[in-house]
């Protein structure tokens, strides 16, 4: 067994160190407890498959629920943070992080490649419990591969990713698209409700007063609810997603850092300056020179 990180922050870091040297990482079953208030957004595929436990995984702008047997199919850079739901019983996981290149560019021609045929920011899959034994099983034989370093053991990791990565799409294609998730253990709906409302409307001006109204609560109890809940703020909720919005524009677009704050929701830039800072410990314009040096290779 593993322990889990500390904060987000440490997981994040750890990924870039590794993508830098190797284009896979793996933490078998760990089983420490899930939440922190933080939320993850790194390089790479996550694939994060639970051996026992529940909770939610929120990832983009929904809440997912979590059982046995549930994979989340997690793109590069997609915000997501897991809550841990059962007070008794931390969830047991397995968490697999691979970049794209290590199977698309060697992809068969002609054989469909699943993720393009697979949600753009996050997939869930709920495997039964003799396909969930066997995804188990891949995982294990994964941690062997990376535990032991042996000769060849990326390839061979490269395969069995390929077999998880199909399993899964296989269990896709076979759902009924017009079948409801099972409820969220735990999670009122009104908190539900409101990381989908501020993932579409962070860009705009959030009161909590006027959530307090979306969902029918006093503010007051809204933000007691929200931070039980969640682990943070709901003005903390707000800032993280106008910043993981900033992150992406600095990262893909030429935008000034001005435009990019007002863009992202913020009303003035130097604010903007400074949270990005807190968060980050860096400048914006200082981040977007690491991301394109580490695209050119010089890092």
């Amino acid at each position: 067994m593993q322990v889990a990180f500390q904060t987000a922050e440490d997981l994040s870091q750890a990924v870039e160190r590794v993508f830098r040297e190797l284009p896979v990482l793996l933490y078998h079953k760990l089983d420490s407890v899930a939440p922190y208030s933080g939320f993850q957004s790194h390089n790479g595929i996550e694939m994060y498959f639970i051996e026992n436990g529940s909770g939610v995984y929120l990832a983009g702008n929904r809440a997912h629920p979590l059982s046995p047997g549930t994979m989340m199919i997690i793109r590069p850079f997609t915000l997501h943070k897991v809550l841990q739901t059962d007070g008794v019983f931390n969830i047991c996981r397995s968490v697999l992080m691979w970049k794209e290149s290590l199977l698309k560019e060697h992809w068969p021609q002609g054989e469909p490649y699943p993720l393009l045929h697979m949600p753009e920011d996050c997939c869930r899959i709920q495997f039964s419990p003799a396909e969930a034994a066997r995804v188990s099983g891949i995982y294990r034989s994964l941690q062997e591969e990376w535990s032991g370093r042996k000769s060849g053991f990326i390839p061979v990791m490269g395969c069995l990713i390929k077999e998880l990565l199909l399993l899964a799409y296989r269990s896709y294609k076979e759902e009924d698209p017009n079948l409801p998730e099972p409820a969220l253990p735990d999670l009122p709906g009104e908190i539900s409700f409101l990381v989908q409302y501020i993932g579409e409307h962070f860009q705009n001006e959030l009161t909590l007063d006027a959530l307090g109204e979306r969902v029918h609560l006093n503010p007051s109890y809204l933000s007691s609810l929200f931070h039980k809940h969640m682990g943070l703020t709901l003005s903390k909720f707000i800032a993280v997603k106008r910043l993981h919005y900033a992150k992406k524009l600095l990262r893909e677009t030429s935008l000034s850092v001005t435009d990019i704050a007002f863009q992202s929701g913020f009303n003035h830039h130097t604010y903007f300056n400074r949270m990005f800072k807190k968060q980050e410990q860096i400048s914006p314009l200082a981040y977007r020179k690491n991301h394109q040096r580490r695209l050119s290779g010089r890092e």
